[in-house]
């Protein structure tokens, strides 16, 4: 899966870049602060988030485990899917398909989510997550209701 390059999409507003930054870093206990996701990027339609690798993310045989994958796919389409309203609405994730490329045993890792195509009730987007230096470990195909 090509990653699109971040300039090709919209810059936010210094308000939403604001909204957006706090995601996960905030007082509600959200499941993004449990996994320790941070924020990196939020454009119009694409968000770029990075999970520093910690020993509990491993599975019984010593490689990250998919659902924290999974999680990454998710929660960095969550911000691009969100940039494109200009108040909060409800939406949710209805179809993920993953495909697992490869694993990771000891690695920051880094995803990138983005919405390829937005309608009225649904926006469908695409999904990487790769270690910091560049492995691809994971895509996946995403559909949210709005």
């Amino acid at each position: 899966m090509l990653i699109p390059d971040p300039h090709s999409f919209e810059e936010l507003s210094d308000s939403k870049k604001a909204l957006w930054a706090k995601y996960g870093s905030g007082k509600d206990p959200l499941f993004v602060q449990l996994v320790g996701v941070a924020v990196e990027e939020v454009r119009v339609d694409y968000c770029r988030l990075s999970l520093p690798f910690r020993s509990d993310l491993l599975q019984a045989g010593g490689a990250i485990h998919g659902g924290v994958l999974s999680t990454l796919l998710d929660t960095s389409c969550v911000p691009a899917v969100g940039s494109g309203f200009d108040e909060a609405r409800p939406y949710s994730t209805i179809s993920m398909h993953v495909q697992f490329l490869s694993s990771a045993s000891d690695s920051d890792l880094t995803a990138v989510g983005w919405v390829t195509r937005r309608g009225k009730s649904i926006a469908f987007c695409n999904a990487a997550v790769h270690t910091a230096d560049g492995k691809p470990l994971a895509t996946a195909a995403l559909t949210f209701k709005i």
